[in-house]
């Protein structure tokens, strides 16, 4: 019978290569030439390279998350993300700068 546990589900190749793209919604709260907070239903993963999508201008922004931050809103658990532009200003992201309009404590 087919489908059973012994059977091969998937194959790794030898050098794999190629992206994955997940798209999810966000809440943008400040935007900057060179920064933007966001809230998020699933946590950031600081370091990781995602972009951002604004409808209204059809843009996309390359960004860095910088920081992640669980908050509340009305009773649900949001994950609050600061992202730094990578094509924007500058390439290099501050150290440790709390932006204005910043993470919520």
């Amino acid at each position: 019978m087919s489908g059973r546990r012994s059977h091969v589900r998937f194959v790794v190749l030898q050098a794999p290569q190629g992206m994955l793209r997940v798209l999810q919604d966000v809440v943008v709260q400040d935007t900057r030439p060179d920064h933007t907070i966001a809230l998020s239903r699933e946590p950031g993963v600081i370091g990781e390279l995602v972009s951002v999508q604004f409808p209204q201008d059809n843009s996309d922004v390359r960004a860095k998350v910088l920081d992640s931050q669980p908050i509340v809103i009305d009773g649900k658990v949001r994950h609050q993300l600061r992202l730094h532009h990578l094509n924007g200003a500058s390439a290099e992201p501050p150290s440790d700068e709390i932006f204005d309009g910043g993470l919520a404590q």
